[in-house]
């Protein structure tokens, strides 16, 4: 027999369908951290590890910025977008929240695109490494928000 064990109690998110901002403020930092270190959402591709890439935009010919500034930038919109795929998935299970993050990845690269197309045409390119970037930042954000979420324990 087995000494003091218990079984697992199921737990579910206090306040269950309440936005959390520490799990919101992880979502987006979990997944732009990962980005840095793989800046198209894939470790085999022909960027390498601290790149000058911003949400798998690589940098224009002609335009530099010191790394930090660009990493620093990455990470602001990586929270922005982290905030924005959380408030969207508050209230869905998890397996939905992730497909739903990738949906909310191709909706942010659309938005990105519009806005990239109309202040800074120069860093378009390269689209599809640029959208495959914004579907695996979507699953892994939602997926770390509703990971992140502060639990409770379920009372049988």
């Amino acid at each position: 027999m087995i000494r003091h064990f218990e079984e697992a109690r199921a737990t579910e998110p206090e306040r269950k369908g309440h936005f959390q901002w520490g799990a919101a403020l992880g979502a987006g930092l979990i997944p732009g951290v990962l980005l840095l270190l793989a800046p198209r959402g894939s470790p085999w591709s022909g960027i390498s590890l601290f790149s000058y890439v911003v949400m798998g935009r690589p940098m224009p010919p002609g335009l530099f910025l010191p790394l930090p500034v660009l990493c620093l930038l990455h990470l602001v919109i990586a929270e922005l977008y982290g905030l924005i795929i959380s408030l969207f998935v508050t209230h869905i299970t998890q397996g939905r929240a992730i497909v739903a993050g990738g949906v909310l990845g191709i909706a942010l690269y659309v938005i990105n695109f519009g806005l990239v197309s109309l202040l800074a045409p120069a860093w378009r390119g390269s689209e599809i490494g640029v959208l495959f970037t914004h579907i695996v930042f979507g699953l892994i954000a939602a997926g770390a928000y509703r990971g992140l979420l502060r639990r409770t324990a379920v009372r049988a």
